[in-house]
């Protein structure tokens, strides 16, 4: 039976303020358990330092200490400074801390209570029972000897979102532990969440952070191994602003090309397929009509004996680099996969043995794992010479023609070893530090090589602070291939949303099910970033008919979005909001949209609502307003549920009243390299009168954008546009009473109107 003591803060002994830094010292209330599980309640036994200063503004980063020594688990990941705006004032009945319009306040009562306030609102408070923060000792030595943490009042109708990948995007009634070795692609749980209070917080911890969201009682708790805690609150005005916030604070994605927006695939590892094999697949599938804009060669362009490291085969690929300016002559880029592993057979084997760069057990000798495929070495990430080493490979590797990374791994390879635990001297954290620099090596190489403004990878793995990793990778599993597993992609996907990683990609897995492998199709189109998971040798011709119409039919469709979707990405990389939102983010004042979980926004303006069940329909949610079917023009006036069935070529995805949705008027026009500024239709989707619609377009190089500017006012529209090209299309829907326009002819259509037009200003007379 556990033996343990718990202590609670009773009684304020002493404040003092220094340098923006309140520290709070206070006396002990411990809770005893005992073998008869009998509680005994005594004070006087020890402090608790509470200490909270501010980093950033409406941030308050709180540190709960029991003892002053370093424990080995304690440890932050994002180093954070104390110093900032933050303010101090006292009453007769509490001590405030204020950054921004953020404050919290510590009671001056025998049991110290802790309120958190945004404004005038009360936004999250420490439990009074059993206790606000507690720092717990284990007397079993298979435990933990020390635990801290934390409990909040769980408010009426609360709801918390966020911790990194799940299987709902409203976490409550869950109970999590943020442990990184749980790393399947797209599902890791990350220490943050967001919760519907206009609150969040962000546990700063590089171990493993355990969550309780209210499963057994009306309290959220959260705890890490260790005599101290440290955790930061971000409070805005909405979840929108939290989001933002914290992404600010911890560091945004960086600029991503347009060129990964339109038609990807990615290979299965095939280590037959040869250079010539790949370059026929992609003539062949242009000659059928499809024109793919990357191809992602995963770990197939290594040798087959050993399938690591950074080397082409040179059987299979004998002129890497004149094969990869063939596939860029073809209007393809290409992608690769890289990890942290070496193979015995490999000839870099000796060399970075010699280095002293493979983990090492607590011995020193290299540790060495057998896999199927082969004995391997990991590459210790942590030592600063062997992440140099790396980095300069995969520069080489990137040099040779590849213009995208994946950072992939099986990470149970470093958990299996019992990395991180005592036996061999590694901090408790070094699995999240691992992830951290493997990560941020490749993003390294991908900037010396081609730049800051056009690196670019893939990430089946983060932690805590990967929140720049240009794209999260959401993979199904073999397991997962089915409705299910779609639906939890989406998830994911949305979830990681409310993370922090603003930028998603979605794994096209290919079966041979038509129904489910349109719906999985339906659910990447306007995704961030969408690859088609295939065996390249052969194609298209290894592919029912049926399925290369459909992936035609997504490509073109995705192709014409495209200027929409990477506005979306922009927007994602400038100011942290997701590209891929539930409703309740774009929604918060509407109760119905928060339940809402099989749908999500892409940008502020379009809603997606795939089928994910085997039904021939599916029910979602309108909200207020009247939304339009981009495909079929026909509206939908909320707040509502509705119920709609699939059709061919064609889903729910309905536009947000008065947006303006961009697409490329000729999508042929992308093979021919014209920017998203020029050759462009805005659509106009049910313009409300005496409001502006408005949006920024991004050219494909994300380095300038053109904005547009509707106004219904009576019978008169106004456009205004300013920085596009000449060649521009507007179309209005539900507009068919145009008698007049200020430059060239208007066009009927059944849905509206469309008038093409090449100045900056066109005037629009309604009868």
């Amino acid at each position: 039976m556990e033996q343990s003591v718990t202590k609670y803060p009773f009684g304020i002994k002493n404040v003092s303020f220094t340098e923006n830094v309140l520290t709070v010292s206070m006396g002990t209330q411990q809770a005893a358990k005992s073998l008869s599980q009998l509680p005994m309640t005594m004070q006087g036994a020890g402090n608790i330092t509470l200490m909270m200063s501010s980093p950033a503004n409406n941030v308050i980063k709180v540190v709960v200490r029991s003892h002053k020594k370093k424990d080995k688990a304690d440890g932050s990941f994002i180093k954070t400074r104390d110093s900032g705006s933050g303010q101090i004032s006292e009453t007769d009945d509490y001590i405030s801390f204020k950054s921004g319009l953020t404050e919290a306040r510590i009671s001056k009562t025998a049991v110290p209570q802790i309120t958190y306030y945004f404004g005038d609102n009360v936004i999250a408070s420490h439990s009074a029972v059993p206790g606000g923060i507690y720092v717990k000792e284990s007397f079993d030595r298979r435990k933990d000897q020390f635990r801290t943490g934390a409990v909040l009042n769980v408010q009426a109708g609360e709801r918390f979102m966020g911790f990194g990948g799940g299987v709902s995007t409203i976490a409550n009634g869950r109970k999590i532990e943020t442990d990184p070795a749980l790393s399947s692609p797209g599902k890791t749980n990350t220490p943050f969440f967001v919760s519907s209070a206009n609150y969040g917080i962000f546990v700063n911890s590089i171990g493993n952070v355990s969550f309780d969201c209210a499963s057994e009682g009306n309290g959220l708790i959260f705890e890490a191994a260790g005599s101290s805690i440290e955790f930061e609150l971000f409070a805005g005005a909405s979840v929108a602003e939290i989001i933002n916030s914290f992404t600010g604070f911890m560091g945004r994605v960086g600029h991503v090309s347009a060129t990964s927006i339109c038609t990807s695939f990615v290979m299965q590892d095939d280590f037959t397929v040869s250079q010539d094999d790949v370059i026929e697949s992609i003539r062949n599938m242009s000659d059928a009509g499809l024109s793919i804009s990357e191809l992602w060669l995963g770990r197939s362009y290594l040798p087959a004996g050993a399938p690591a490291g950074f080397e082409w085969d040179s059987k299979r690929f004998p002129e890497a680099a004149s094969f990869c300016r063939t596939v860029h002559d073809l209007g393809v880029r290409l992608g690769a996969t890289v990890t942290p592993y070496i193979f015995e057979e490999d000839d870099l084997f000796d060399e970075l043995t010699d280095n002293n760069y493979f983990m090492k057990d607590a011995r020193g000798n290299t540790v060495i794992i057998d896999t199927q495929e082969g004995s391997v070495a990991l590459i210790d990430m942590t030592n600063i010479a062997a992440r140099n080493w790396f980095s300069m490979k995969v520069g080489e590797l990137i040099d040779s023609g590849i213009d995208m990374v994946e950072g992939s791994f099986d990470f149970n390879l470093i958990g299996n070893i019992g990395i991180g635990g005592q036996n061999n001297g590694k901090e408790d954290g070094f699995n999240s530090v691992f992830v951290s620099e493997f990560n941020g090596a490749i993003k390294d190489a991908s900037s010396r090589a081609k730049g800051k403004e056009v690196s670019f990878m893939l990430a089946d793995i983060v932690s805590t602070g990967d929140l720049s990793v240009a794209y999260r990778n959401i993979s199904p599993s073999s397991s997962e291939i089915s409705l299910g597993g779609m639906s939890a992609a989406i998830s994911n996907a949305l979830s990681y949303g409310l993370s922090g990683f603003t930028l998603s990609n979605i794994d096209v897995p290919y079966v041979t099910d038509m129904t489910l492998f349109r719906r999985w199709l339906q659910v990447a189109l306007l995704a961030p970033h969408a690859r088609i998971m295939c065996n390249l040798k052969g194609m298209p011709s290894n592919l029912p008919q049926e399925a290369f119409e459909q992936i035609k039919l997504f490509s073109e469709m995705r192709t014409s979005l495209s200027p929409y979707i990477y506005s979306s990405v922009m927007e994602a990389s400038m100011y942290g909001n997701p590209a891929l939102r539930t409703m309740a983010y774009e929604f918060p004042s509407d109760a119905l949209a928060a339940f809402a979980q099989d749908q999500f926004m892409v940008g502020s303006s379009i809603l997606v609502a795939p089928l994910t069940s085997s039904a021939a329909s599916v029910r979602f949610y309108v909200p207020a307003g009247e939304w339009t079917n981009i495909f079929t023009r026909e509206t939908l006036s909320g707040p509502r549920f509705a119920s709609r069935k699939e059709e061919p070529g064609s889903f729910p995805v309905y536009v947000r009243p008065n947006s303006i949705i961009t697409t490329l008027s000729n999508p042929d026009s992308r093979s021919s390299g014209h920017s998203f500024l020029d050759n462009i239709t805005f659509t106009c989707f049910a313009p409300v009168d005496g409001k502006v619609a408005a949006c920024e377009v991004f050219d494909d190089k994300g380095k300038a954008s053109g904005v547009i500017n509707v106004l219904k006012e009576g019978n008169k529209i106004t456009v205004k546009t300013d920085g596009f090209g000449r060649n521009k299309r507007i179309a209005l829907t539900g507009i068919t009473n145009v008698v007049s326009v200020s430059e060239s002819i208007p066009e009927p259509e059944s849905w509206g109107t469309s008038v093409d037009f090449s100045g900056n200003e066109l005037i629009i007379t309604l009868g």
